[in-house]
């Protein structure tokens, strides 16, 4: 089963970056510029009151060979160069700094929608495989039986040897198909999530898959509710489902463990897939193929996380962490 179905994407709140901390130290710029200028203005009133300028000319003439009697005006020019200077910046990063939060808010505003319209996506697509699982029971489920009980009607009614032998070679693929039938059922809408709940579906699944790869599958859900949101169970089955096949098809396992669990601390579901196999490479990163995009999908459209942890030889672990109760995008 392949979950052909965005990167997990990010997830909702964007984490506050230190340049969301710059107002507070631009506002104290602006505070040291204006005082400044409140020093200049104070300067030219007591120059003009007190003859300050002749004060100072006086006392430094001795140090005319310095130029001692231009530093204040050097100063004061300075420092309303410097005030002006500052204002500039200090407009020139605020309305950078609106531009970045605008451009922040617009990609929150995106990514949600994306989640909405992934969800949107997987919705349809399990509704419309559920539509074709009840079509393939009650069409191509039942002319199986019709063909069935024809051929052994034909078998039954005597007649010539190669009749006979026709008929129940008819018989036979009717049940092959009907059989072939039966399995897609199961893989496009397993019965036991709709009637039993998540964790027998799942006991299921692991148990079938034992069986028909001859590997060792154990399963445990000890505390998870019994009453689920579809969107999540569909979500969580179908990740068992690929995770599973991933096994059968790359590890080289002979031991498979999945564990699903309720985290009431954080009020999250907790799914865990891990094998003994051979392992990989790659990081979660760095996974690709489609059953590993599909799985990004499906739990970025829940707001989850996911996790691959591998090292060569020591078999792959799986850990799914998803919102409890069920959190609609």
């Amino acid at each position: 089963m392949s979950t052909d179905a965005m990167p997990e994407a990010p997830q909702g709140r964007l984490t506050p970056t230190p340049s969301d901390r710059f107002p507070a130290t631009f506002s104290a710029i602006l505070r040291d510029m204006l005082m400044l200028c409140a020093l200049a203005v104070l300067f030219f009133i007591a120059a003009s009151q007190f003859e300050l300028f002749e004060i100072v000319t006086r006392a430094t003439h001795r140090y005319e060979h310095w130029q001692l009697d231009e530093l204040p005006l050097t100063l004061l020019v300075l420092s309303v160069g410097l005030s002006w200077f500052g204002w500039r910046r200090v407009r020139e990063i605020r309305s950078e700094l609106t531009e970045r939060v605008r451009a922040q808010t617009q990609v929150a505003q995106l990514l949600a929608h994306n989640r909405e319209l992934l969800q949107r996506l997987i919705t349809v697509q399990e509704s419309e495989r559920r539509a074709l699982a009840r079509e393939l029971h009650d069409e191509l489920g039942q002319h199986c039986t019709a063909m069935r009980a024809e051929a052994s009607f034909i078998g039954q009614a005597g007649g010539p040897e190669g009749v006979t032998q026709s008929a129940s070679r008819i018989a036979q693929s009717a049940s092959t198909l009907y059989g072939l039938v039966n399995g897609m059922l199961r893989r496009l809408r397993p019965p036991a999530l709709d009637s039993l709940g998540l964790s027998p579906a799942l006991l299921e699944l692991c148990d079938t898959w034992a069986k028909q790869t001859g590997l060792t599958c154990r399963f445990e859900a000890p505390d998870v509710p019994q009453v689920l949101g579809d969107a999540t169970a569909v979500t969580l089955f179908r990740l068992v489902q690929e995770a599973l096949t991933n096994v059968a098809r790359h590890a080289d396992a002979t031991q498979v463990w999945v564990s699903l669990r309720l985290d009431g601390s954080n009020h999250r579901l907790c799914l865990s897939v891990k094998d003994n196999g051979c392992g990989m490479a790659q990081t979660d990163g760095t996974v690709s193929g489609l059953g590993f995009v599909g799985m990004r999908e499906r739990v970025a459209a829940l707001q989850g996380r996911i996790e691959w942890r591998s090292q060569p030889g020591h078999g792959v672990q799986i850990d799914v962490s998803l919102p409890y109760p069920e959190i609609t995008p």
